[in-house]
């Protein structure tokens, strides 16, 4: 037993390789240990080995019948490969076993809802309030009210009121504020709606530990980093055998539409909004260079560019992608596009924009899970939005050809056109395809991932103006 503890402990550290030797010693004294088994498969899941993973956390479940956490985590390992049905199947497995827990049928009901099952997100939620009380409970509620039928609401709304001091942590206020502005603004109750968004936001605001000023010297060391030097050095003649695409831009501006619509393609893919650039090739940069980033771009080798291009590729073989132009649509990739154009010369970027007071609300409006200003408050991210037009004009100056900018509003307005103008930028023809994207069961895990299950409608062009007053109000207060 002390073994054990030992390696969950640095597992908990992670120490993955350590943590991984004492599992393995424990498996030798006995092989059906299933707490050994889970955290071979925890660690296999970090290290994105998810065949490995699927193979100890399946035996994991056989021998932690009565453990919920296994099971999520070989359904991740499913998603992971490309396997939503057997991820459905391990899910709704769980539910059988656990009738009684509000944790799997939130689980349960967020698949649901990733993969397009609208229906039966819907129907697991609203068991899952019969269940005893959890912290996820909440959430339930905030999901239903955006499923739920108007005269439904109100019943919900009375559901809510039960919550509102079981649980001291803000999210859980934070939560209940936007599920409450969103029953409101169902009801048409927009003045109370308003009211809600805002103490969601400001109670948000205050668990952020930075602002959006706090980043202007970045950005300026990023411009400076990438100037007209920076694009005028010789460029490696990268002859890769896929179209890397970039989608990028500011967060509600419709990077999972387009991506839904391009990957209808039978020649496009995606690794979703992959962090690959960030999290892998650029502290490699640094650690190599013995500089910071952005400065450690500036004149990088050949050798240490072959490298990075190497873990991208191998990102896309993770994911399973085999198409000729492959999506990664992280919009605060527009940061790293100086880098895109160093590693992938012919690399395509789709500048996504959006009218500011209807992206703003946008933003305002719905429920981020990260603590990041320009999340939670109008003024930062005006801010925030103002840095990233810098940005992209700084970028789309020096290297027109690589950027293609559309808006969401010509997106939305014509769309069967906007997509042909962007295949030809990515080097494919048109295919009819693309239009029928809201058929697909393909996993979205975005805050669009109901809306991207509809036919293009232009209801999103306009919903910001009844609240365009308010809006107006909170801009203009000084920062």
């Amino acid at each position: 037993m002390l073994l054990l503890d030992r390696a969950t402990e640095l597992l908990l550290e992670n120490r993955l390789r350590e943590a991984e030797f004492m599992f393995k010693q424990v498996l030798k004294q006995n092989p059906k240990n299933g707490k050994a088994l889970f955290g071979l498969g925890r660690i296999c899941m970090r290290l994105e080995q998810y065949d490995n993973a699927i193979y100890y956390l399946k035996r994991a479940c056989e021998h932690l019948p009565k453990m919920l956490d296994p099971l999520y985590a070989l359904a991740d390992a499913f998603i992971a490969v490309g396997s939503p049905v057997d991820a459905k199947t391990v899910l709704e497995y769980a539910l059988s076993v656990a009738r009684h827990n509000a944790q799997i049928h939130y689980h349960l009901g967020q698949f649901y809802l990733d993969h397009g099952f609208i229906d039966n997100a819907y129907q697991v939620f609203k068991k899952g309030l019969d269940c005893p009380v959890s912290g996820v409970s909440v959430f339930m509620i905030f999901e239903l009210m955006q499923l739920a039928r108007p005269d439904e609401i109100p019943v919900l709304m009375e559901r809510l009121k039960e919550f509102e001091n079981k649980f001291e942590h803000p999210t859980f206020h934070i939560v209940a504020y936007h599920a409450y502005a969103t029953a409101h603004q169902a009801l048409g109750e927009n003045k109370e709606a308003f009211e809600y968004y805002k103490k969601a936001n400001e109670l948000q605001l205050t668990q952020c530990t930075f602002r959006t000023a706090d980043m202007l010297p970045f950005f300026s060391r990023l411009l400076d980093t990438c100037d007209d030097d920076f694009f005028s050095k010789p460029i490696d003649k990268v002859k890769s055998t896929f179209t890397p695409v970039f989608i990028v831009g500011l967060p509600r501006t419709g990077s999972t539409l387009l991506e839904q619509i391009l990957t209808q393609h039978s020649q496009v893919g995606t690794i979703g909004e992959s962090i690959v650039l960030s999290d892998k090739i650029v502290p490699y940069l640094e650690m190599r260079t013995e500089r910071n980033f952005p400065e450690c771009i500036y004149d990088p080798s050949t050798s240490m560019l072959d490298y990075c291009r190497s873990v991208y590729v191998d990102e896309i073989k993770k994911h399973r992608v085999q198409e000729e132009a492959v999506i990664n649509k992280l919009p605060s990739n527009f940061q790293n596009v100086g880098l895109i154009y160093k590693l992938f010369p012919n690399a395509r970027v789709i500048h996504l924009t959006r009218e500011f007071k209807a992206n703003a609300w946008s933003v305002y409006s719905n429920h981020f899970a990260e603590n990041e200003p320009y999340f939670c408050s109008l003024t930062e991210f005006e801010l925030y939005a103002d840095i990233e037009q810098q940005v992209m004009s700084h970028f789309a100056t020096r290297i027109k050809r690589n950027i293609y900018e559309v808006s969401y509003e010509k997106l939305i307005e014509e769309p069967e056109r906007t997509i042909q103008k962007i295949l030809n930028f990515i080097y494919l023809k048109y295919e009819p395809e693309c239009m029928e994207f809201y058929k697909s069961r393909a996993k979205v895990s975005t805050l669009s991932k109901t809306q991207v299950r509809q036919p293009i409608h232009t209801r999103s062009l306009s919903r910001w103006q009844i609240f365009e007053a308010q809006i107006e109000k909170e801009l203009d207060k000084p920062t």
